[in-house]
């Protein structure tokens, strides 16, 4: 049993990175013992590598830790936020970088010399296909994502405000947009068991996002639920969909990205 810290920082939200995340551990293979790493404690010493997801609440003392096992990051956003000189350590030491998508890679804004790994991030999609309307039973388009504007939030409410068509808006709510026709309804967070009903009864799916999407889950989900996709903007789920679909299984992610972290080893 080989032990693999995991560095992920805990913000609040249950976003696509954070389900995958999940998703990853849990069926983590037999020879991988998965130890959560907390950014204020020192990690076990018989951690064998560490792999590092979003990591804003994790400072550069964790350096010290880090140079003396592999590292694998896997990069989930445009990687902002978070401290700066452990973010240039790791983009110049780590045995490996994970991406979501060749969109990302694209569009990431740092320099590194780096081994690359593209993957898609595991998705059960069976429940959406299961949950798919016929064409003539869905209505309306439908938004789902942090409510705000990199994810394109404002774009999709001037969409409905210029089509006169009905839109649900689903996800955290991080900004206002003053007083909205009834047409357009903020629902705010739905528990996740509830989208592929959502996604099957709906007819699109409305995602315009600011920045690059490295990924897109949402994105993936609309589409194995059937809804027409009405896209703008880089969007990495965009890419898998129109270049690779059958790499869209989640149990071949997890064992692409396990495969990684075993040959790091």
């Amino acid at each position: 049993m080989v032990k693999i810290g995991w560095l992920q920082s805990n913000i609040g939200i249950q976003g696509g990175a954070e389900l995958s995340c999940g998703a990853l551990v849990e069926h983590a293979p037999d020879w991988a013992e998965v130890v959560y790493c907390p950014a204020n404690k020192r990690p076990p010493k018989d951690i064998e590598a560490f792999v590092i997801q979003n990591s804003t609440t994790y400072g550069s003392r964790w350096i010290e830790e880090l140079c003396t096992r592999p590292v694998i990051r896997q990069v989930r956003d445009p990687w902002y936020a978070g401290d700066a000189i452990l973010r240039r350590w790791i983009l110049s030491n780590a045995a490996a970088v994970v991406f979501s998508s060749p969109v990302q890679v694209e569009a990431f804004g740092y320099e590194h010399d780096r081994p690359v790994h593209i993957l898609a991030p595991p998705v059960n999609l069976a429940p959406f296909r299961e949950a798919a309307l016929p064409a003539e039973e869905r209505s309306g388009a439908v938004f789902v994502g942090r409510v705000d504007v990199y994810k394109g939030a404002p774009a999709a409410v001037d969409w409905a405000l210029r089509t006169g068509e009905r839109l649900l808006m689903i996800g955290d709510v991080m900004m206002g947009f003053g007083a909205l026709p009834p047409y357009i309804q903020i629902a705010g967070r739905v528990p996740y068991k509830r989208m592929p009903e959502v996604l099957g009864h709906s007819e699109k799916l409305v995602f315009f996002p600011e920045w690059p999407e490295a990924f897109g889950r949402a994105v993936v989900e609309a589409w194995a639920a059937g809804c027409e996709l009405l896209l703008r903007g880089k969007i990495g789920a965009q890419w898998w969909i129109e270049n690779a679909p059958e790499r869209l299984g989640f149990e071949s992610a997890i064992a692409e990205f396990w495969d990684v972290v075993r040959g790091v080893l």
